[in-house]
């Protein structure tokens, strides 16, 4: 019988050997190799490691589009190619910029001061665009060059377009760069040093909503700038849409009747207080500063006309006699004078103890007059005489409840006019107030000065039951209708603005009416002309002097409303050194009316 074998120590000994042999090669390997990357190829790591970097960029996003009443696109947004540098990747700045100006042909000190600019306020390995809207010559070069053009890439971005340029752009406005001001004021605002913002009307107020969500692309780059890997992305989100109460096409058509003259017009709904067209003339095409055509920049802003003051609603006017409704109301109000109390208008009106005569338009006056015929006529006389027994007490409060004196809140840059009284004369004149001073507020001259806005929500109320509606140019943001509101102003008998209306019927309809030129019966308008002086005279024969001076003719007023029967808008034109309001602006607003009604 043949008994157990048992291996012995030494045999056990050799096999384990054996077994971790293979395990041993593959640990001297890994070492040798770890060895290998920490010490005799450190160098070409840390290069690496430096040079390819995951850079974190803004995505920007492109602006909401903005839509008139009807649905129809008045400003929309088109791709173009920019330039977009990071310095980090660039070794020599002023090597890259000579060949840089040399491939697009782009002067050399503009893109130096742009660079040097823009590389003082950003951080490390931060991007910015150097040139915008590349042609296409000027792609083709940079791609043949691309070798040569470290750290420099060609981004898509989006552009703005006024589609119908010079008709709307005093009320668009036009985008470019924040200030180290805007930022201060909007820190927000930091984020988008390298994005166009509004910065003036339509695109200025409503730019929080229009500007979008800032989104970002984390990529992986060489030492060159080049894109190796996009290693993630937060989309950028897309700005809110408008769509305003501009009717384009009735806005369109009345730009063109201005005809390059200087002035303004509002037409307002007086229910609603949608603004349906909104002009200031002369106007601009807001491209010229989206794209950043220089040269046309240039020139606009020298221009002595100001194209770029909105004079709808900052430009500040004598309301002349289109004031006089609103001084009979108050004066029915307080009961200085009855409806059917006629005074004699003889041409002049004298003040006691004042020699010099307050003189009225019509040479012998208007005879025996009644409010009625006093405001279809224009009386300057009857007008004088309520307000001598009003004074300026009555006076200006009654216009503060119409929205005189003050903003209405449509724009940050509105003016607030010019509402006298005791108080504002002698702070801002260091003078007291006369009994002439408020003669002359009777007729809208002196120191009342209105904005063309002002005056059109003063008429709305007038013509809506005493309401003062807010006005309101945006309908809705991404289909979210915007609020309206309204104040009641106390009117202590509504039938007094019944008799205001009839009157501001007789302008047009009466055969003495200074705008019986536009009567028309199937389209029954009412309203009131104004001539506002722009230099104040004595005499007749000073008077044609002056008018050789273009500038120092009167201005053309006329606020007008219509249909009679149920009023859906109301119209106000000045036209500036235009001189007769029956004759240049009162026309304007019968086709306004008329085709808004169409």
């Amino acid at each position: 019988m043949k008994g157990k074998q048992f291996l012995s120590g030494q045999s056990i000994l050799k096999r384990i050997f054996l077994f971790l042999i293979p395990f041993g090669i593959l640990l001297i390997f890994a070492f040798l190799q770890i060895l290998n990357l920490m010490i005799f190829q450190s160098e070409k790591f840390k290069t690496q490691a430096d040079t390819n970097r995951v850079l974190k960029e803004k995505v920007f996003p492109p602006r909401g589009l903005i839509y008139d009443t009807k649905g129809r696109i008045i400003v929309d947004n088109f791709i173009r190619q920019d330039l977009v540098i990071t310095p980090n990747f660039i070794n020599d700045y002023s090597k890259y910029l000579s060949l840089l100006s040399e491939i697009t042909g782009e002067d050399k000190n503009i893109l130096e001061n742009v660079f040097y600019e823009k590389l003082s306020e950003i951080k490390p390995f931060q991007s910015f665009t150097l040139l915008r809207g590349l042609n296409d010559e000027q792609l083709a070069k940079l791609k043949l060059n691309a070798s040569n053009l470290a750290g420099t890439e060609i981004n898509p971005s989006f552009s703005r377009n006024v589609v119908y340029g010079e008709s709307s752009g005093s009320l668009i406005g036009y985008l470019g760069f924040a200030s180290r001001k805007d930022i201060l004021n909007n820190p927000k605002l930091k984020n988008f040093n390298d994005q166009q913002i509004g910065l003036l009307g339509i695109e200025k107020e409503f730019d929080e909503h229009l500007r979008g969500t800032i989104g970002y692309r984390f990529s992986e780059k060489d030492a060159k700038g080049r894109v190796l890997d996009v290693l993630a992305i937060e989309p950028s989100i897309k700005g809110k849409n408008l769509k305003l109460s501009i009717d384009i096409e009735l806005q369109n058509k009345l730009y063109k009747e201005f005809e390059g003259r200087k002035g303004a017009l509002i037409a307002i709904e007086p229910d609603t207080g949608f603004i349906r067209a909104m002009i200031s003339s002369p106007s601009y095409d807001p491209d010229h500063f989206n794209n950043l055509n220089v040269q046309k920049i240039k020139t606009l802003l020298s221009n002595k006309n100001s194209p770029l003051f909105n004079r709808a609603i900052s430009g500040q006017y004598p309301p002349a006699s289109t004031l006089k409704p609103f001084i009979g109301l108050v004066a029915l109000e307080e009961k200085v004078i009855s409806w059917r109390d006629k005074i004699l208008d003889e041409g002049e009106f004298f003040v006691e103890g004042d020699e010099r005569p307050y003189r009225g338009w019509k040479e012998g006056g208007h005879g025996e007059v009644d409010m009625e015929k006093a405001i279809a006529e224009s009386s300057d006389v009857y007008f004088y005489n309520i307000a001598f027994d009003l004074t300026v007490s009555s006076i200006s409060p009654f216009l503060e409840k119409f929205g005189f004196g003050k903003s209405s809140q449509l724009f940050k840059n509105e003016s607030e006019g010019i509402l006298p009284d005791q108080k504002w004369k002698l702070g801002q004149k260091g003078e007291f107030w006369f009994k002439g001073d408020t003669i002359n507020m009777g007729i809208g001259q002196g120191y009342i000065l209105a904005t063309p806005l002002q005056i059109a929500l003063a008429y709305s109320a007038l013509i809506n039951g005493g309401k003062l509606i807010s006005p309101r140019i945006v309908e809705s943001i991404d289909g979210e209708e915007e609020k309206f509101s309204s104040k009641q102003i106390d009117i202590k008998n509504k039938k007094n603005l019944d008799y205001i209306q009839e009157a501001l019927i007789s302008v047009v309809e009466s055969d003495t009416g200074t705008a019986k030129n536009i009567f028309n019966p199937k389209l029954r308008i009412a309203g009131k002309t104004g001539t506002a002086q722009v230099k104040s005279l004595i005499d007749d024969k000073k008077y044609q002097e002056i008018r050789e001076n273009i500038s120092l003719r009167d201005h053309a007023l006329f606020v007008g409303y219509g249909p009679v029967e149920d009023p859906s808008l109301v119209v106000v034109v000045i036209v500036e050194n235009g001189e007769s309001g029956s004759l240049v602006a009162a026309p304007i607003v019968k086709k306004a009316i008329d085709f808004y009604q169409k």
